[in-house]
């Protein structure tokens, strides 16, 4: 009716035509920031440092600042590696490091060596222990590393620092939890995110900070820059995921755009469900025993019963290594042990260690590969994988015996991931598989980043 539409005052009728056009404004508005964020879509493939084509030239960036930076006589790097075994640290100087690394800057071809020098720690990598959460950790790690005081005030060292965690490289704030050697902590939503720096009691200027998975990544491969298509599997306490696109950049999963990559299942890699064949172990004469049934129901990242829904991390970490020790009456590792090889590792591991093997790459098979490899939708397929990690590290000679194509260590072969019988193995693409990482890879891996940061260049290492 036409006095519905009449305005019942003149000041109804100037409330109303604001509200209109309050309304067009903020349509207006809207219109705008979508264009906005469309030309930056845009831009983004055009310009240098908005899009992918700054790739290469800050990967040469990085490249030089670090083989610059690795000439520098008075330059050394204390390193820290925090997961939940513990807190690990080293000291190497940057000529030491220098010696290490290949200079090509390009594949893995020149890991392949089949004797490759050891690196010259000036301090080797030792496990400090379990460390406080947030509260302590400065105090503690001073009493835990009695020259930390004294490196603290010489500016000629840097320190590198692999955590678990998401961490803002620009910044090095801890985005979500703190491991402090430990289970996850969840940082507040209500508070200020700290710096590691700051939690450590470390110079911010000179502390560079990265997740673990991409410190073992950077450290894998004994190069500079890892090769392009590489997915770093770090096997810890859990599962740690490093990744570089098709030039070789460093895929950070903290970022928006990046996160999907590291998606298996709808889920990051390190927590997606994965139910695995553990279950066959128990089910053979005496796998259901004492010890394994101890395994099943301790706890496992705050969990009492992680074994009712199982996940990546649990199944396939030291948890999973230690459920087939227990299922098969073997011989159980320290984290501190050293590897057991020949007629002995076979004698007194060999079930253990061959029946976990079978589930990773029952895992590998079914999951990873058709979904990182040979997915046709992927942005930056994966075609070759490297191990990492102290779980793989002691285990690799029998691990490897599963895990690679039997022949492939002849002379001049390339080594590819088995096919395990599996149906899928026929059409999905062949995987290299990378000779396994240095001993103490995350620990490397955040000394060049380390370097790079310090010469102004550790930006360039992150894909765009």
């Amino acid at each position: 009716p036409a006095h519905a539409r009449r305005p019942r005052s003149d000041h109804h009728a100037r409330s109303c035509m604001m509200l209109v056009g309050a309304s067009l404004a903020s349509r207006h508005v809207l219109r705008r920031r979508r264009r906005t964020r469309k030309s930056v879509r845009q831009m983004a493939w055009t310009f240098p440092g908005m899009g992918n084509e700054a790739s290469s030239s800050g990967l040469d960036d990085f490249r030089r600042i670090v083989r610059r930076e690795l000439d520098d006589g008075e330059r050394a790097l204390r390193v820290f590696d925090i997961g939940g075994s513990g807190v690990k640290t080293a000291l190497v100087s940057a000529r030491e490091l220098g010696k290490f690394l290949h200079d090509d800057g390009e594949g893995a071809a020149a890991s392949q060596a089949e004797e490759p020098g050891a690196l010259q720690w000036a301090e080797a990598p030792s496990l400090l222990g379990i460390a406080p959460g947030h509260d302590g950790f400065e105090a503690w790690l001073r009493a835990a590393v009695p020259s930390l005081g004294e490196e603290l005030d010489d500016l000629g060292i840097c320190f590198g620092v692999s955590v678990g965690g998401t961490v803002h490289h620009a910044s090095g704030v801890l985005v979500d939890w703190w491991s402090g050697g430990g289970h996850p902590q969840e940082l507040s939503p209500f508070l200020p995110k700290p710096t590691v720096a700051s939690i450590m009691g470390l110079p911010s200027e000179r502390t560079f900070v990265l997740h673990d998975g991409e410190a073992h990544l950077l450290g894998c491969t004994r190069c500079i820059l890892p090769p392009p298509g590489l997915a770093c599997l770090a096997i810890g306490t859990g599962v740690g995921l490093g990744l570089t696109d098709s030039r070789g950049a460093i895929v950070d999963p903290s970022s928006g755009p990046s996160m999907g990559q590291f998606y298996l299942n709808g889920a990051p890699l390190s927590g997606a469900p994965y139910k695995g064949v553990w279950q066959e172990w128990l089910e053979r004469p005496g796998g259901l025993n004492e010890r394994s049934r101890r395994v099943l129901t301790s706890e496992f990242a705050n969990s009492s019963t992680p074994w009712r829904h199982p996940w990546v991390s649990l199944v396939l970490g030291r948890r999973g290594m230690e459920l087939a020790e227990a299922a098969h009456a073997c011989l159980a590792l320290g984290l501190d042990a050293d590897p057991i090889e020949g007629e002995e590792a076979e004698d007194s591991r060999g079930p253990a260690v061959r029946a976990f093997g079978r589930q990773w790459l029952h895992f590998l098979r079914t999951a990873l590969v058709p979904q990182f490899c040979a997915n046709p939708r992927r942005r930056d397929p994966t075609k070759m994988l490297c191990f990492a990690g102290g779980v793989a590290a002691r285990n690799w000679p029998l691990l490897r015996e599963v895990l690679v194509e039997a022949g492939a260590s002849e002379p001049g072969k390339q080594s590819t991931l088995a096919s395990g019988g599996f149906e899928s193995a026929r059409t999905s693409p062949l995987v290299e598989v990378l000779p396994l990482a240095p001993n103490g890879s995350a620990l490397i891996g955040a000394a060049i980043y380390a370097l790079a940061g310090i010469g102004g260049g550790s930006t360039g290492i992150w894909a765009r």
